[in-house]
């Protein structure tokens, strides 16, 4: 989808759920197919800017939801990058990844829901983390949820936090109120 393929799919509990099931037909039948031709594109808008999240710190409409734990959240641990401030976006929304996980498959839907119903969301969503990784878990559970209007900002810790402000953003100081 973000390249422009639209059949896709998500190996609930990834690679350590697949080694735990142990051999199947993979192992044993899979056929050799020949070489083929992947052209990467972009299909959706799912990625976007620092200018992006400028433009809609104050809307109506969007939501910034944090995936990175509470601690970091909170500005109380410390970031593991070297250089990068503590705390979160203003007005944003902690979201840790772990929380839409258990055992590292995730949850059934009707508990994302409820996660979800559970937090001060507008109807689109922009997804940050350090780096963009960890983001795309709860962005994944919310599209597991029928939510289809988000975005995530793969590097919007690092330029906020940084030292590469983004124009008229502030982060939070820890120990100070969000």
């Amino acid at each position: 989808m973000a390249m422009g393929h639209e059949q896709v799919a998500v190996l609930d509990g990834g690679l350590p759920a697949w080694i735990a099931a142990g051999p199947g037909e993979v192992a044993h039948g899979a056929q050799r197919r020949g070489t083929g031709t992947s052209v990467a594109k972009s299909g959706q808008q799912i990625f976007c800017d620092a200018d992006f999240v400028q433009q809609r710190l104050a809307s109506e409409d969007f939501s910034i939801v944090d995936a990175r734990s509470a601690v970091r959240f909170a500005g109380t641990a410390p970031e593991p990058r070297a250089g990068l401030r503590g705390g979160h976006i203003p007005g944003s929304v902690n979201l840790p990844f772990e929380t839409v996980l258990r055992d590292g498959h995730m949850r059934p839907v009707a508990e994302l829901e409820a996660i979800f119903r559970g937090l001060p969301l507008k109807e689109s969503l922009i997804f940050s983390c350090g780096s963009g990784v960890t983001a795309c878990i709860p962005a994944l559970a919310a599209e597991l949820i029928g939510r289809k209007r988000m975005r995530i900002y793969e590097w919007i810790v690092v330029r906020m936090g940084g030292a590469r402000e983004v124009s008229g953003v502030r982060r939070i100081a820890a120990g100070s109120a969000p």
